[in-house]
This record gives structure tokens, C-alpha cells and sequence, in this order.
């Protein structure tokens, strides 16, 4: 059911990509913005469907046929403020969530002649609106918050708008975790998260950023705090156990990741990089060794049609110059005193490639503290804090939600842990409202 005429077919439009030569040369991101006009139109082209297929198909639910009608008005100021009430990071979620997998695999116009550009007007509009400033009114609870990630952030920022003072700590010195270290700026600017931290303290949240959070600072925290969260993520790699895999040369994803996006990226000019994997994080890394001057291949065990990668991101990796194997199986990484060639398994018998340097992105898993076990918060077998539906750890003024709760997803599925985790928070402050948990 539609709440209004579908107009004459418009089609969908996406930004004009840079040339992948000119791309190359610089960390900028791939695309160029579209105009006004093109926004107000593709905004346009949404149903508004009786039920949105759209809203229903976002983990955080955000009101998108309302914004979308906002923006096809060109009430700018509008569509930001209903982007930014639902979404904590709608500019995080506008360049890197998988919108053909979500909003815009459910959006209505897709079975016609395109799916309405979501993903592109988020991201537009979230760098356009600002976030009002209101005055809060401070309710007398507290909150720390550990680790400055999706989860964290959106935790903090539906408990601060609540009227709860919230602090976030941080070992890194800006925020956002494995979106500031692990992935590279032509796919999110960071300058974008440091306008949304500059955004969240002039909203009230609090940041202790470069205090890595042991054992005994927990103690202090909950001796001060009304309730903590944790939003650790899962930053350790997936490590695969083949010989030589301790040679110079064999690099884990993440590592290597946080080294380039800290500008101390070793120059591949003339080096052979070869690629484990078949995700986002493995295109990611072969996009950045390209810029590095690498020659790449990307090796995926499973034919091509079971990358997780979306399209997008195996398309520009192409374009860039990365040259794809699949049914590539690693079985050895083989070398002197360092890396020089992997043996893989192919339909074709086994097979011998040359590189100087093999990152492995063949995923992440969380790494819980061993302190957690000092606070009776217990841990899964896989190493996942253990949580109820509202985020409540098995201790009783101690939330989780994330990565280190749902295993390595998307960030968007952490936000949305995170809110629901401050959902939990705020309900135990109030009694009447409090639903049940691990007490």
C-alpha cells in the first residue's frame, strides 16, 4: 500500500565516481557529491510505502520516508534533525553500511527501476544539518561508558540526551574505534568523526580519550558510577594457523589497517601485496596498498560469488588495479628470512604466487579482558560478553553491546546494541519500568 501516486519512473542516480587514475594519487573518497537539485529529486522518487520496507529493514529503524519527504521539499534543516533522531552517526552510516543488503535491498523502487539512493542522502544530509544544541536537564545519574566505538557512542549519546552525565573512555586518542583505525579515509573521512565528537561534547557527553581501561580503573568506575557500559568491540584478527605464518612479511588486517590510517603505512612502490580474504576489510586493504604503490591480488578461497564484500567496494577495488583468484585455499606462507611466495590449493592443483607482503583479512573476533572475570561478567564460550536482550551483563550496574557482544557485524547493529543497551540503563534507574535481567 502506497500513501502517494507513484510519479512518472525517475531514474535512480548515484554519485559520479572519480577516475580510478585520479583516485589513486590521493585518501580521498571515491565520489563526487550530487547537487541539490539531483538530491531533492532522487529524494523524490521515495512511495512512501503504508508499510516501509525501508524503516523496517534498518536496525536502528530510522525514519527515512519522512526525511526523504523533507528533503524532496528542500527543508534541508528538517531532514537533518529527523536523520539525526533516530541515527547517533548517520554520516558513519551513510558512507559504509551495505544499504543493498538493508534500506535499499527493502526500498519498494527497487523492483522498479532502481531503489531510492538512501545511503547518498544520509550521508548528504547528515553533513548538512547540524544537530541542535538544547539545553539538557540533568536527572543526577551517571554513566561511564568504555570504548568510543559505534556501540559506545550511541550508548552515550541516547543516555546524554536523557539527562544522564556521561563519560566515555577511550585507549585511542580519537574516537570512533575500528571506524578511526581500521578503516581507510577514501571510504570514510575522518574528519567526519571528529566534527561528531567536537558535536557530542558540545552536547554534554564527556571523553577521556588515550586511558586504556584495566582491572583496577573498572573498580573505580563502579564505585562512581551509577552504571557502566562496555562497547570493546572485536579488535583482535582471525588468525589462521599455516607454517611460515611467523615470517616478516605475513600481516594481520587490523594491524597493518591502524598503520596506514595513522600515516606510518610502510611505501609498497614496486612490491607484490597479496590479499587474504574476501570481505569489506579485504578490499579496504587492497585499495590502500594500491595507493601504497603495491601491485595487488586479492586470493578468496570460495568462488566469486560468495564474497562478502558488497559490489561497490569489489567493483573500485577492480578499477583500481587489484586482480582477483578465487578458489585460492592458503596453505603455506614460504620464504628465507622473510616472505617471498604463498602455496595455495586451486581447482587446478596446487600453485605457487610471489609477493613481498600477504595481509590477512579473514575477519575479527572480540578479545574480552581477562579482568571481566574479577566482576562475575561472564563470558561465552567464543569469547562474547554475555548479555540479556536489553544489553544487561550477568552484573548488576554493568550493560555490553556490540561486537563484544554479537561477534564481529556491522556498525550500524552496534549502534543499535548500544541504544538499546542505554534503553536497559534507564529503565533500571526507574523501577516501574524496569524489565527483568540477570537478577
Amino acid at each position: 500500500m502506497l500513501k502517494r501516486e507513484a510519479l512518472p519512473p525517475v531514474p535512480r542516480v548515484e554519485p559520479e565516481l572519480r577516475p580510478a587514475s585520479q583516485r589513486l594519487l590521493d585518501w580521498a573518497v571515491a565520489d563526487r557529491p550530487l547537487s541539490d537539485a539531483a538530491l531533492r529529486e532522487q529524494a523524490a522518487r521515495c512511495l512512501d510505502c503504508g508499510v516501509p520496507g525501508c524503516r523496517n529493514a534498518c536496525p536502528l529503524g530510522n525514519r527515512i520516508p519522512q526525511w526523504l519527504a523533507a528533503a524532496a521539499r528542500g527543508d534541508w534543516e528538517r531532514a537533518g534533525k529527523l536523520v539525526h533522531e533516530t541515527s547517533p552517526l548517520p554520516e558513519v552510516c551513510g558512507a559504509i553500511c551495505p544499504q543493498y543488503r538493508l534500506c535499499e535491498g527493502a526500498c519498494a523502487r527497487a523492483r522498479l527501476e532502481g531503489a531510492v539512493s538512501i545511503g547518498t542522502l544520509e550521508r548528504a544530509l547528515a553533513g548538512r544539518a547540524q544537530r541542535p544544541i538544547s539545553s539538557i536537564r540533568r536527572n543526577g545519574r551517571q554513566v561511564a561508558v568504555i570504548g568510543a566505538g559505534p556501540a559506545g557512542l550511541a550508548c552515550a549519546d541516547r543516555l546524554n540526551r536523557s539527562g544522564v552525565r556521561v563519560r566515555v573512555y577511550d585507549r585511542e586518542s580519537g574516537i570512533g574505534g575500528l571506524l578511526r583505525t581500521g578503516i581507510p579515509a577514501f571510504k570514510l573521512d575522518k574528519s567526519l568523526l571528529d566534527r561528531r565528537h567536537s558535536l557530542l561534547e558540545e552536547a554534554g557527553v564527556e571523553f577521556r580519550l588515550g586511558r586504556d581501561v584495566d582491572g583496577n580503573l573498572m573498580a573505580h568506575l563502579l564505585e562512581q558510577y551509577d552504571a557502566l557500559f562496555l562497547g570493546l568491540g572485536a579488535q583482535r584478527s582471525r588468525a589462521i594457523a599455516l607454517p611460515g605464518d611467523e615470517l616478516p612479511g605475513v600481516e594481520q588486517a587490523l594491524d597493518w589497517l591502524a598503520r596506514v590510517n595513522a600515516g606510518s603505512g610502510e611505501p609498497l612502490q614496486g612490491k607484490r601485496a597479496l590479499i587474504l580474504g574476501g570481505g569489506d576489510t579485504a578490499m579496504d586493504c587492497a585499495r590502500a596498498a594500491l595507493r601504497l604503490g603495491a601491485q595487488v591480488t586479492v586470493a578468496y578461497r570460495g568462488p566469486e560469488a560468495r564474497l562478502r564484500a558488497s559490489p561497490k567496494e569489489v567493483r573500485l577495488a577492480r578499477e583500481e588495479g587489484a586482480i582477483f583468484l578465487f578458489d585460492y585455499t592458503p596453505l603455506r606462507f614460504l620464504g628465507l628470512d622473510r616472505l617471498s611466495r604463498v602455496l595455495f590449493q586451486t581447482p587446478n592443483g596446487p600453485r605457487l604466487i610471489d609477493c613481498d607482503r600477504a595481509i590477512l583479512a579473514l575477519g575479527q573476533q572480540p578479545a574480552p579482558p581477562t579482568w571481566l572475570a574479577r566482576f562475575d561478567i561472564a563470558i561465552e564460550d567464543d569469547g562474547r560478553i554475555r548479555v540479556d536482550d536489553r544489553g544487561h551483563t550477568t552484573h548488576p550496574r554493568v550493560w555490553a553491546g556490540g561486537d563484544n557482544t554479537l561477534g564481529p557485524d556491522l556498525a550500524v547493529t552496534a549502534m543499535a546494541a548500544g541504544r538499546r543497551a542505554a534503553e536497559g540503563i534507564l529503565s533500571s534507574f526507574n523501577p516501574i519500568k524496569r524489565i527483568g535481567g540477570w537478577r
